[in-house]
């Protein structure tokens, strides 16, 4: 299925409570994607982990300055999510002008589904849901090694700010 035909099927929603279970399997794929990339985010397993994992996904459903959306390919009902997005906002001490920022802390598709618009709709209604509670400037960190989410985050418009360094102790 093309592109197009995927881009009228699905939508973009908040991610409700009793699905998350299902947020928890969707998240934990698109880490295992990451754990790939770097060694550095390689999950944990087992059911600490888990149990953990779900209660993070209820402590952000419930905080009212972060939403998790998924995206889904149903129009009425309860479908799988097939994405996740995650924003929330961050307020910084008042010694600099711009107080408040939304970050985009995780987002990921499917591997079947990516590269058919799925993650620009998902960004596309985080950036709307930042905006409506009136922040004007949006965050994320990519992983300098990975290639594909380096290229869609430049073509959706986001620039260099600074480099996060790190050292193992």
């Amino acid at each position: 299925m093309g592109a197009a035909g995927m881009r009228g099927e699905g939508r973009v929603r908040a991610a409700r409570m009793q699905e998350v279970d299902r947020v928890a399997a969707l998240w934990s794929l698109i880490t295992e994607h990451h754990a790939g990339l770097d060694p550095l985010f390689e999950m944990r397993r087992g059911p600490s982990a888990e149990g953990e994992l779900r209660e993070l996904l209820r402590s952000l459903h419930r905080d009212p300055d972060a939403e998790i959306l998924v995206y889904d390919r149903l129009t009425e009902g309860e479908g799988t999510p097939e994405g996740l997005c995650i924003v929330r906002i961050d307020r910084a001490p008042p010694i600099l002008v711009e107080t408040e920022r939304a970050e985009i802390t995780d987002l990921g598709v499917r591997p079947a589904l990516r590269r058919q618009g799925i993650a620009r709709r998902l960004v596309e209604e985080a950036m709307a849901w930042a905006r409506d509670r009136g922040v004007e400037r949006i965050e994320i960190q990519v992983a300098s090694g990975n290639r594909e989410g380096q290229a869609f985050w430049r073509a959706m418009g986001y620039t260099d700010l600074m480099d996060v360094l790190h050292k193992r102790l």
